[in-house]
């Protein structure tokens, strides 16, 4: 037979309360289902569900998933919202549950973090090589790129697709930095970087480099920062440019897009290996 659900109108009233995530207002659409790049890799976390349990109070049961440590924290799924519910918060709300709770243990949860660094890093070694052209099948795939003066490419990355990105307004406070979920190590990654590099640096150098493609554009720098600069926009453009210009081939890419969603496989793999031991 199968379990009843009985709903439970106190966990659910608790959980709107500490959090605010707006999710009576779900009506199940699955935006951010198909936003949520561990979703779109692994078809094992489905934000829209764990909305569902919130609202029916499954507070007990939610805690206990694995799922809630799939997550990115890329927010995504809440960018995608038309009815502006933040799953994403939920389910950051649901691993300090998990821990406070003793479900997991504060070690389980900084290791958690440590796989989170890990997955960047190894997509950025992996991307590196791609880039290099040192691929499995000895294939060069790179491109050869057009040149670009320092100012042209500050003034293109100052719209994208009509849409001002507001990128000279930047004054590098690093507000940008502090919010992206990719930036953990800035060595790996940095948004910031990549603006002042728009603005000031090497544009061949720029168009080239990996971390342009290691963003997963989750608009996080883009609402943290103060100046209005619209980050995602930016690192839109400049991919634009370097696809445009010839510095990155489209084969390249979609090797690259091939080996991302094995690493997010990978990833999983290795997050449930660790709630194993907990």
């Amino acid at each position: 037979m199968k379990t009843v659900v009985v709903p439970s109108a106190a966990d659910r009233k608790s959980i709107n309360q500490a959090i605010r995530a707006e999710i009576n207002l779900c009506y199940t659409c699955g935006s951010c289902a198909s936003e949520c790049p561990i979703n779109r890799a692994t078809n094992r976390l489905h934000p829209r569900v764990l909305v569902w349990m919130a609202n029916l109070g499954l507070i007990e049961e939610l805690v206990e998933l694995p799922e809630i440590w799939f997550c990115l924290a890329c927010r995504r799924c809440s960018n995608a919202c038309p009815m502006t519910v933040k799953p994403a918060m939920l389910i950051a709300h649901l691993r300090w549950e998990a821990v406070r709770r003793g479900v997991v243990s504060p070690q389980v949860a900084l290791q958690w973090r440590e796989l989170q660094a890990r997955l960047h890093e190894e997509r950025h070694h992996v991307l590196a090589r791609l880039a290099s052209g040192e691929t499995s099948t000895g294939q060069d795939v790179g491109g050869e790129g057009s040149m670009v003066s320092d100012r042209g490419l500050g003034e293109s990355a100052s719209f994208f697709d009509g849409y001002p990105t507001h990128l000279t307004s930047c004054f590098a406070c690093g507000e940008c930095s502090s919010a992206c979920p990719v930036c953990h190590d800035r060595k790996i990654f940095d948004p910031l970087f990549l603006f002042r590099s728009a603005l000031l640096g090497d544009p061949s150098s720029l168009l080239q480099s990996p971390a342009l493609w290691l963003c997963v554009q989750c608009q996080s720098c883009t609402e943290a920062c103060s100046q209005g600069v619209r980050g995602h926009l930016v690192i839109r453009r400049l991919r634009q440019l370097a696809e445009g210009q010839g510095w990155i081939s489209t084969g390249l890419l979609e090797q690259w897009r091939q080996e991302d969603r094995r690493l997010l496989l990978a990833h999983v793999e290795c997050v449930e290996d660790l709630l194993q031991r907990r």
